[in-house]
Parts: structure tokens; sequence; C-alpha cells
């Protein structure tokens, strides 16, 4: 399998290209998801925690109305996030001040006493850890305290992209640990996601390669161990929230593993005294897969219709439309193959029906484009041609 690096400024970015069909895959967090991505793989938890330098008495997020917080790598999705934990938390954003820092800069910023407290939002291990070391060794590690986000149970009902988490003793710094004990907060998640669009086997294929490469990759990326399966329990919470790409789905079910594979021999030995029982499951098979082909008929046929209504939109208002329609569409696809209605090769014909509407919409919309465009001339050239016009 070939990746092609596709490099972006910004979380914000990399979903928008990937709802754009710029890129297949992306690097996002659960915080900043794209609307067309689907989850493939947790790489890191980003634990919320503020480490307080100094005697600054900070203990909550309500503590820190009229003091100064520095934001590690403050980028708009970093502050952004403070901002919304200061209003899930009921805290006027306006109440606190953000500086925004980046790891060079951290040192100066502690020397010269221009922050109170620091929102690090790093992976527990390497390079987050290891500016956590240098600054305790900078400052002392006994000036140094953190404290979580206490009201993380809470919070997470309103924000199910976060989740509740509790650090256990010592997993900032070991000597002396930090925290001193087990502190509760909240983390957001770094996330490999998969456009829906993407055919089921090649994620099955793409999560099957990450996952079995996961300690060659430590070796040179430590933080690669830290990669694990996401939750799919998806009833509520942050699964729900944040669902499985199908193809992933399959890798951690082990669906991709054919029953004629392993088992072949035993069924061939028993196919004699149970030849009843297989008629029966093979009638029952039969029923199922002719149910699948009548619904996948049935989102061909609509998708059908909508890539009709794609090259014939009179305007941008009819083309919105029919994009939103197609979405729908999709989503409701997507729910009909988890719930089995559908099948994995009747959804990949799907997906590639739907890639031709969204080229036709891509294309219909250039074209209603380029006759604004000659309009608005034409009704310049007739202005500037009639009498009395200078």
């Amino acid at each position: 399998m070939r990746l092609t690096l596709v490099r972006k400024q910004s979380f914000g970015e990399l979903a928008r290209a990937l709802d754009a069909g710029e890129v297949d895959l992306a690097v996002v967090r659960s915080n900043v998801m794209p609307r067309q991505g689907l989850t493939v793989a947790v790489l890191h938890e980003l634990p919320v925690v503020f480490v307080v330098v100094g005697k600054a008495r900070l203990n909550s997020l309500a503590d820190l109305r009229r003091h100064r917080v520095g934001v590690l790598r403050g980028t708009p999705e970093n502050l952004e996030l403070l901002d919304s934990l200061l209003r899930l938390a009921g805290i006027d954003p306006a109440q606190v001040t953000k500086v925004p820092l980046e790891p060079e800069t951290l040192a100066a910023a502690i020397d010269h006493k221009q922050v109170d407290a620091i929102m690090p939002l790093a992976p527990l291990q390497g390079a987050g850890r290891a500016r956590l070391l240098a600054l305790a060794d900078r400052v002392g590690h006994s000036k140094l305290r953190v404290f979580g986000v206490d009201e993380g149970e809470a919070l997470v009902e309103s924000d199910p992209a976060m989740e509740a988490v509790e650090l256990p003793r010592g997993a900032l710094i070991g000597n002396p640990p930090l925290p001193a004990e087990g502190l509760p907060t909240l983390a957001v998640t770094q996330r490999l996601v998969a456009r829906m669009q993407l055919p089921v086997s090649v994620v099955n294929d793409v999560t099957r390669l990450l996952f079995t490469s996961r300690m060659a990759l430590a070796a040179d990326v430590p933080s690669a161990k830290s990669i694990e399966a996401p939750q799919t329990d998806t009833g509520e919470g942050l699964a729900a929230a944040l669902p499985l790409h199908p193809g992933a789905a399959g890798y951690f079910s082990g669906d991709q593993n054919r029953f004629f594979d392993r088992y072949g021999d035993l069924v061939y030995v028993g196919a004699m005294a149970l030849t009843g029982l297989f008629s029966g499951v093979g009638a029952l098979i039969s029923y199922l897969l002719a149910r699948q082909r009548r619904n996948a008929a049935r989102f061909t046929d609509q998708l059908l219709g909508l890539l009709g209504r794609a090259r014939q939109a009179p305007d941008e208002p009819a083309l919105q439309a029919v994009e939103r329609d197609t979405d729908d569409l999709l989503a409701l696809a997507f729910g009909r193959l988890s719930s089995g209605a559908i099948g994995s090769e009747q959804f990949d014909t799907f997906a590639t029906l739907n890639g031709s509407v969204q080229e036709a919409i891509a294309r219909r919309a250039r074209q209603l484009g380029h006759e604004r465009a000659a309009a608005q001339a034409e009704a310049l050239a007739q202005r500037s041609s009639a009498p009395g016009s200078a």
C-alpha cells in the first residue's frame, strides 16, 4: 500500500481537506472531526491538565478567573478547546487570559512570569513528557503542581467528543510522582479517520497494516505504542458520536476471516449428516442476500435520481439541495450496512455511484458559475452600449 503525505497547518484544515475529497485519510482530533470522516484508530489520548508553576493558588477551572493560562501549541483548535471547557463549566472565557505558547518560548514565559498555569495538551509519551521533565528541572520539581477537570463526568454529557479519564499516580513525571495521586480529568483523542466513501476493503487493509506494524513503528516513533482500537459499543457516548468506519469495524470484530478457510474440513465431514440443516441455512442465506440486493437496488435507484437532478439543477440552491439529499442517503446507507440490511459488496457499488454523483455536483457547480459570470458580463456590455452611457 502506497500513501502520499499531504501536510496541513491545523487539524481544522485537515478535516476540511477530507470533507472536500482532497485526502482519503487524515489525522484529526475528536473535537475537530470532519463531517465525512469515520474513525479507523485512536493514535493518542490527550489529557487536559493544567500545570501550575509558583505560588498561584489554582486548583480548579473556576480558579482560572482573572489569571493567565499559557496554551502550548496555541493553535485556534487548542484555544477554542480551552474556551469550550470554560463555557461548559459555566465560566466566561473572557475572564481568563489565554497566552499562546510554542515549545521554544515556554521557558522564557516561565522565567518572566508571563503565565500562572500551562495547558500542555500533549500525549503522555514522547516530546510532551520530555518538556514537562525539562520544566521541572528548570524550576524545581517541588514547585510544580497539576490539576485536571473535576467536572469531567458531567461535561462529557454536554460534549461527547471528550471522554472522562483518570491519570494514574506519576503519569506525567515519575520521580517525584506528578500527579501525586490519581487525577480525574477530561481528554480528547487524536484519531486516524477515513472518508465514508473509501471502500471497506481498503480501510480493512489499512487497519490491519497499522495494528500489525505498531511495534515496528515504535522503534522509530515510541508513541506508536499508544495506538489503540476505538470504543466499539455504539450505544452511547464517544463511540456513538465518533463511529467506526465499517472497514475498521470488520478488522476489530474479525469479520475479515473467512469461515470456510478455517473450518472447511469440519464442514466437509459433517455435510452428509447435516444436509437438512444446511438446506435450511442455505435458504435463509438466499433470502438475506435477496433482501440485501433489493435494498441495494433501492439505494442505487435513488442515487441515479440524484445524479439526474445534479446534472439538470437550474440554480445553486437546487444543487445544494441535491448535495444535502446525497449526504443524507450516504448516512442512511452506512446505517443499513451496520445493521446488515445491505452487504459490503453492495455498499462498495453504492459508494462508487455516490462518487459519480459528487463529481456531477461539482461539474454542475462549475457550469453554473460560468453561466453566472457570462450573464454578468452580458449585462455589463448592454449597459455600456446603451444610449447616453459613458
